[in-house]
């Protein structure tokens, strides 16, 4: 009986640990996003890009990485397709 008392104590510890490790890892994280996007074009050179899914309260977009920072572009406008064509044309060389 002592034995499962014990046991039971050390699963109890266990399984404590493990929680407050996911929730320290995920509970606190901050999501950032686009929660909007912009039509404007980017004059700053393109050093990549990323697509990002509507998951509210994120919206769909292209997410532009450039020098000063990343900038969020509506996925429908014209030369965001082009800029994406462009990137995957380089990538495809390299």
């Amino acid at each position: 009986m002592q034995t499962c008392v014990g046991q039971m104590k050390i699963f109890l510890a266990i399984a404590a640990i493990l929680s407050l490790t996911i929730i320290g890892a995920y509970g606190n994280k901050i999501h950032n996003c686009c929660k909007e996007v912009s039509t404007q074009k980017i004059t700053a050179p393109i050093l990549g890009y990323r697509i990002q899914r509507r998951n509210l309260p994120c919206v769909r977009a292209v997410i532009f990485e450039t020098e000063e920072g990343e900038h969020c572009s509506h996925w429908k406008e014209e030369w965001v397709l082009q800029k994406v064509q462009e990137i995957e044309k380089i990538r495809k060389r390299q």
